[in-house]
């Protein structure tokens, strides 16, 4: 009952200020048009003075009635509803009577200002033709605005009445729809949850065909932002090797989680110290203990553990303006869950390919690997037209190592003669073993001239080492072959540099030999 006693009162208050309005406009249109008529006198009245004395002082009321009347047209417009199409071209009539009477005084005033002083009958009669015309357009205009003011009224009074009824009949359907409401919210929940299941469905079905850990983190990033609107996702990755936690996904311009990063241990977040989500805001006053990775973040931020067989691999940090709804929470909660065992298959991949690729003794790339990448850098040096050298080494009299001092001590032999070989090559230069005591260096940009400074400073780099338990010199003999000098293809290039090994043993050992 209060409120629809409000709501009438309401009503009726609306519809007195729709008519008061509707006054106001109608006397503000009205005014205007008798400012547009006095302007036109004015104009006329300056024009005639001018014309009898010559007297440029005379047109000043002249100039002013022509603003003046700008500004009442412009009045008149503006107060007139879009509409009032009627009144508008009464209007436009008026403008128009006034652009030709202006036209003719103009042409007045340039004859009196070239020293005629003779009066134009023609001209008079036309000019008064044309106020004429304005009058009559003037008192139509005050007729129309006079029949438009008495309709808004009546439409005003009818409208009351309407909104009257129509409200009555609207708090009939008040019960109506109060007991629907419940159905209606039930309804919208359930498309909402559908919509929800079918988003992780797809989610879950995408996360199957990932090819990379790098692509995993990029899915769970965008499916997280698709679904929280307003929301930056970040994925921390652990690197326990290194006591790291690391960002593997961007952060966005300005977030405060790459200062929180900075020389980051996994135990910085809260998350992958506790092992389950962690949630933050500004405000929380509160907690007893920040998270050194988002605590500082202006804006709300839920962190949640990616946990894999018990082991936390990493976590999914979201900053988000607001708190999460519980529908929200359990979407990044499923998500997260749904993503941390594809992963940490990628990374076991990952590490399984590099463990295959990897010479065991020496963490050196194996053949297989070195026969891939002198591929891959061959076809760099085609496309790049630049040379590209490949050194072969081999470590002298090996054999007498493993049979005098034992395999233990050859295999530290090995090891120590590739750190020496990796310490002394360039970033841009690889090193690999391809079996027993024989290594391969590929140099791009360098040409056999070049290969042949390296060589040696390798072949110094293993005559310096000093084995424990290794009474006696290591030497090594280098082989070179050149891109594209000696060969264009990874097979025949390696084929020459084994010969020129081969040469550089047979000439003595301990030296380096370059491809003929």
């Amino acid at each position: 009952m209060a409120a629809a006693v409000a709501a009438i009162a309401a009503s009726v208050w609306f519809t007195s200020l729709y008519q008061r309005d509707a006054v106001a406009d109608a006397f503000r249109q009205s005014q205007s048009g008798s400012q547009m008529l006095t302007a036109m006198v004015d104009q006329e009245t300056g024009l005639r003075g001018f014309q009898l004395t010559g007297r440029e002082e005379y047109l000043r009321p002249f100039d002013d009635g022509r603003r003046a009347y700008a500004g009442a047209l412009a009045d008149a417009r503006r107060y007139t509803a879009r509409g009032d199409r009627s009144i508008h071209d009464e209007l436009d009539r008026s403008a128009q009577i006034s652009r030709r009477w202006l036209r003719e005084a103009e042409g007045a005033i340039a004859r009196r200002r070239s020293g005629t002083r003779t009066v134009s009958i023609d001209a008079i009669t036309r000019r008064k033709r044309l106020m004429d015309g304005f009058r009559a357009s003037d008192a139509r205009l005050q007729s129309l605005l006079d029949r438009r003011r008495d309709a808004q009224l009546a439409r005003a009074g009818q409208t009351a009445v309407t909104v009257i009824l129509l409200l009555s009949l609207l708090f009939a359907l008040v019960a109506y729809l109060s007991l629907s409401r419940g159905a209606r919210v039930r309804a919208v929940r359930d498309l909402a949850e559908r919509r929800y299941r079918e988003t992780q469905a797809g989610f879950a079905n995408t996360t199957q065909i990932v090819e990379s850990e790098a692509e995993a983190h990029e899915l769970v990033k965008r499916h997280l932002e698709h679904s929280l609107p307003g929301s930056v996702v970040v994925v921390l990755r652990r690197n326990n090797s290194a006591d790291r936690l690391q960002a593997v996904t961007e952060i966005g311009d300005g977030s405060t989680v790459t200062e929180g990063l900075l020389d980051a241990v996994p135990r910085s977040c809260l998350a992958v110290r506790l092992g389950q989500p962690f949630e933050a805001g500004q405000g929380d006053d509160f907690a007893l203990i920040a998270c050194a990775v988002c605590g500082k973040s202006p804006a709300q931020t839920t962190c949640t553990p990616l946990v894999v067989s018990g082991e936390v691999i990493g976590s999914v940090l979201m900053e988000h303006t607001a708190p999460l709804a519980e529908l929200e929470r359990q979407r990044v909660t499923q998500s997260v869950a749904q993503v941390a065992p594809v992963i940490a298959n990628m990374r076991n991949l990952a590490m399984a390919e590099q463990r295959a690729a990897t010479d065991a003794l020496t963490g050196l790339p194996n053949r297989r690997a070195v026969q891939d990448t002198l591929k891959r850098m061959l076809a760099q040096s085609s496309r790049a037209l630049a040379p590209m050298s490949v050194l072969a080494i081999d470590l002298d009299h090996f054999k007498q190592i493993n049979d005098g001092y034992g395999h233990d001590r050859g295999d530290e032999v090995l090891a120590s003669a590739a750190a020496a070989i990796g310490a002394a090559i360039r970033a841009s230069d690889f090193a690999g073993r391809i079996g027993g005591e024989e290594f391969v260096v590929f140099a791009p940009g360098t040409t056999a001239q070049g290969a042949k400074v390296l060589a040696e400073k390798l072949r110094g780099a293993v005559e310096a080492l000093q084995v424990p338990g290794v009474d006696r010199t290591l030497t090594a003999s280098i082989g070179i072959a050149a891109y594209p000098d000696d060969a264009v293809d990874a097979d025949t290039i390696l084929r020459k540099a084994d010969r020129a090994l081969y040469r550089a043993k047979e000439h003595g050992r301990n030296r380096v030999e370059v491809s003929a």
